[in-house]
């Protein structure tokens, strides 16, 4: 399932069994440009980030409705690639544990608590970057 954010990512969100959706999976990507023409080495810059990643998640996850100890988050952006005059592809995928009862990722409940999920990761990791300008499409 789609979902529409006024940033420049691409949101999907899903489970592997609707019926009995046990875990949701958020997958954030999008083409990051590098902001500074000066750095060379990227490794250290994209651990931190994912590192800011989890600890956001973590910090708003809301654990009456998912296990925060079970939660995975894969942070893709290869270091090797990253030059600064071209896009970068970046993905992010969360995948999370969900408590009772379990709800359809597509109800009325659950789709809000995906979004805002999404949104903060967004707004308080992505968008205030200092390394990194991230776009919808390659180019």
């Amino acid at each position: 399932m789609k979902i529409d954010t006024k940033h420049q990512y691409n949101i999907k969100s899903g489970t592997v069994d609707n019926k009995n959706p046990k875990s949701v999976y958020i997958q954030i990507s999008a083409w990051g440009k590098p902001k500074d023409s000066s750095i060379e080495d990227y490794d250290s810059i994209l651990k931190r980030k994912s590192k800011r990643v989890k600890r956001k998640l973590f910090e708003v996850l809301d654990s009456n409705n998912f296990y925060k100890d079970k939660s995975i988050v894969d942070f893709n952006m290869a270091s090797s690639g990253v030059n600064y005059d071209k896009r970068s592809f970046m993905s992010v995928e969360v995948t999370l544990f969900k408590k009772e009862p379990l709800l359809p990722i597509n109800s009325d409940k659950m789709i809000p608590m995906v979004k805002s999920i999404s949104e903060k990761i967004i707004t308080d990791v992505f968008e205030k970057d200092e390394n990194f300008k991230f776009f919808k499409r390659k180019s």
